[in-house]
């Protein structure tokens, strides 16, 4: 593409790159599915559409390279899918390593809007894959095994010989029909989660039941549009489910396996219909009307009319001829009055084409029932929203604390500052709404990389994820990805133990890693834990006294304290490095980004038998509800979440420690106090614990007290950053704007805490 290229293009090819990354992310997501699929043909026939799609379209703007790779790797999956080679590791690897190169040309695509910068990649992975076909084929090809009973059940039947495609009509437009099989390729894949989870080994009917719900409804709809092929499938499907909607006992392994091949049938029929023109037009019409009785008017349309009413209407015909040829229908009607010469053909013609005209006004009427469920939007116009957002809120305060307004009797004001305020919040949910996305993403590219490691050490691995529809901030997910790429690598190369090791401790040879996701609080944790051999602390400990980390006594530390060690800067207790991990950069990486998000990680492990990280993240860093407090002429925020009480303490409540620092007995629990002013060296702070406030605060499982001056109020804090000349603040994450127009610096609670209690 070396002309310059017109706005109209580079509109197709912006989104030729967004679908092509989401096309490469479901393949790869189908493939890592393979080895654990009892269909695999069902998942490489979906790696294959997928390959064939960004083919299409890469043929279609001239982006030769990525065709002729996508070609080639489709040739290699037509080894699989038609000539029936097994799938080996190595040849596996060689589709994985395509979606990695294809990625690469893609990326070339929306630097250059070219793809010629990446051809000596394309190229070399097209010859890679052709030499893992010549491997394949260096042997027969097997032959192929006749079908099993119980699959044999679950194939076509009378509906093979249908053809695959949807004619439209007066009343079909292509429109409809495009929005229909979205609408079921959507259902289809809620219907196989369900089905899919049928293999837990609890059987649930109402399970099948939402199955045979879902089918009925595409039954239903298919009739409409008179899609017979899809219609009948979803018939024989209801079939199969009678069965297991009477008994739980029917749902068997058998059973679950047809269900599974059915919704892949619906799915391959949904992926290549055929929506074709109808055979006739206004002024040529074809067959004179299919129906064998009088259609329902349309909802919403009182003016629509059967052909019989309109020829009625017309004087051409009685409405007992009508009646009469109605009984006798095998035929359409129109052609059945021409026949008897009731009426004349042109006549018929006249009256199809009001019904037609009718029909169209009946589509325009009830189109506002249809309406398009997503639309693509640049990022960026969503940073751009939040951001005003956020500037709303700190407007919307400004007005309330507005001088001007000092000392006035508002009633009315009050009222419609409530109503806006109100509105405000709503827009501000609604948008975090908006940026809020699955991790299932995030998780399905994790499962590639444990698989790549698991063969790189050739240490078998159980990757069990859950938890994957948790939604989290697509910011927040940007800097979420590293530390749990990291962490699985050290979990597979360092935590897990090798075949030998495991076998003479009497664990199973495969090992085992979970990564979970789950909403506590306003926070999400993100836990991996695998089944290892667990932190060494005295290791950990040794490492940290040669590197002049340790402080005191290290005999004395607790274990939280001395996991922490293991996030310093090149720290690895490795004994060698390797291409993997070992160089003690990784977990170094992992406190960095969470911090940057103002997350924690916390470390559980037992030697032995595992270790466990949990990362906790804030749902979204960039609004928050906050307690805002004075320290001296300072003002300090501090999150909602963090605050357990305020508190006036007498001096019979306070302690001194042999450390020269304060307690506070609160009930009974002695908790130590933190002054603010002493902290943020305020001068003109309070220090006397009786005359202050104190707020109880905990963060990670601990409490203390801080001390402050006076509570200004509470309000949604919209967060920003600190100025680059002030640099790193300890112990405060970030500031806000007031409503009077002053800055109120974030206290990040877990990072103070740290410093005046470790």
């Amino acid at each position: 593409m070396g002309a310059p290229l017109d706005d109209e293009t580079k509109e197709i090819i912006v989104s030729f790159i967004e679908e092509g990354y989401e096309r490469l992310d479901d393949a790869e997501n189908q493939l890592s599915k393979l080895e654990e699929s009892d269909d695999k043909t069902a998942k490489l026939n979906s790696v294959f559409r997928l390959f064939h799609s960004v083919k299409g379209s890469a043929g279609y703007l001239g982006f030769d390279h990525i065709k002729r790779l996508t070609h080639v790797a489709e040739t290699l999956l037509d080894a699989f899918l038609k000539e029936h080679y097994e799938p080996t590791p190595d040849s596996v690897d060689a589709v994985f390593r395509t979606i990695d190169v294809l990625r690469g040309l893609i990326a070339t695509v929306e630097k250059t809007w070219s793809d010629s910068d990446g051809e000596s990649a394309a190229h070399a992975q097209a010859d890679a894959i052709e030499g893992v076909i010549a491997s394949l084929k260096g042997t027969p090809a097997p032959e192929k095994e006749p079908i099993p009973e119980a699959v044999a059940a679950a194939e076509p039947t009378g509906a093979a010989a249908m053809p695959n495609e949807v004619r439209l009509t007066s009343l079909v437009s292509r429109d409809m029909v495009e929005r229909f099989i979205g609408e079921c390729a959507d259902t289809v894949d809620a219907t196989e989660r369900i089905a899919l989870s049928l293999e837990n080994g609890k059987v649930e009917t109402e399970k099948v039941n939402d199955i045979f719900r879902a089918v009925h409804t595409i039954k239903g709809n298919s009739g409409f549009f008179g899609y017979l092929l899809l219609e009948s499938s979803c018939m024989e499907m209801e079939s199969l489910l009678d069965d297991a909607r009477k008994s739980a006992a029917a749902v068997t392994e058998p059973f679950i396996n047809k269900a599974i091949k059915f919704i892949d049938r619906l799915r391959g029929i949904l992926s290549s219909v055929d929506i074709r023109e109808g055979d006739g037009s206004a002024e040529t019409p074809g067959p004179i009307e299919s129906q064998t009785a009088p259609k329902p008017a349309p909802a919403g349309n009182d003016g629509y009319k059967t052909l019989g009413e309109i020829l009625v209407s017309m004087g051409a015909v009685d409405s007992e001829q009508v009646d009469e040829a109605l009984k006798e229908q095998v035929r359409p009607l129109g052609e059945i009055l021409v026949d008897k010469g009731v009426v004349d053909r042109q006549v018929v013609d006249t009256a199809l084409r009001e019904q037609q005209s009718q029909a169209a006004a009946a589509e325009v009427t009830d189109r506002h029932e249809v309406v398009r469920r997503e639309i693509r939007v640049d990022t960026a116009k969503l940073d751009k929203l939040f951001e005003l957002v956020g500037e709303l809120i700190t407007a919307e305060a400004m007005v309330l604390n507005s001088p001007d307004l000092a000392g006035l009797k508002l009633d009315n004001f009050g009222k419609s500052y409530a109503r806006l305020t109100k509105i405000s919040r709503e827009i501000q949910e609604t948008t975090m709404m908006i940026r809020m996305i699955p991790l299932d993403g995030l998780f399905q590219k994790m499962r590639r990389l444990v698989r790549d490691l698991s063969r790189k050490f050739d240490k078998p691995i159980d990757f069990i994820v859950s938890g994957q529809d948790t939604e989290m901030d697509k910011n927040v997910i940007e800097q979420v990805a590293d530390p749990l790429v990291h962490i699985l690598r050290n979990a597979i190369d360092h935590g897990i133990e090798s075949r030998a090791e495991r076998a003479s401790r009497g664990k199973p040879e495969t090992g085992t890693v979970r990564l979970n996701a789950k909403y506590e609080g306003s926070d999400i944790w993100i836990t991996i834990k695998d089944d290892g051999a667990g932190l060494h602390r005295d290791r950990i400990l040794a490492k940290a006294a040669e590197r002049g980390l340790l402080k005191g006594d290290g005999a004395a530390m607790s274990d939280s304290e001395v996991w922490q060690y293991i996030f310093e800067p090149g720290f690895s207790t490795a004994a060698a490095v390797s291409e993997v991990s070992g160089r003690g950069v990784g977990l170094d990486v992992v406190k960095k980004n969470l911090e940057r998000i103002h997350g924690r990680i916390d470390i559980f492990t037992s030697p032995g038998i595992g270790t466990e990280f949990v990362l906790v993240i804030p749902l979204t860093m960039a609004i928050i509800d906050g307690i805002t407090v004075r320290v001296g002429q300072n003002r300090y925020s501090l999150p909602l979440g963090d605050i357990i009480e305020f508190v006036k303490v007498s001096r019979a409540q306070l302690t001194r420690t042999d450390s020269e620092g304060d307690t506070v007995n609160i009930r009974q629990e002695f908790l130590p106090l933190i002054k603010l002013s002493e902290v943020f060296r305020v001068r003109d702070g309070e220090t006397d614990p009786t005359k202050g406030i104190i707020i109880i605060v905990q963060n990670n499982g601990r409490k203390a007290c801080l001390l402050i001056d006076e509570v200004v109020g509470n309000q949604q804090i919209v967060v920003k950053s600190l100025s680059e000349y002030l640099g790193k603040v300890d112990g405060i994450s970030g500031c806000s704007i007031l409503g009077d127009g002053s800055v109120s610096f974030i206290v990040d609670t877990g990072r103070l805490l740290t410093m005046k209690l470790d």
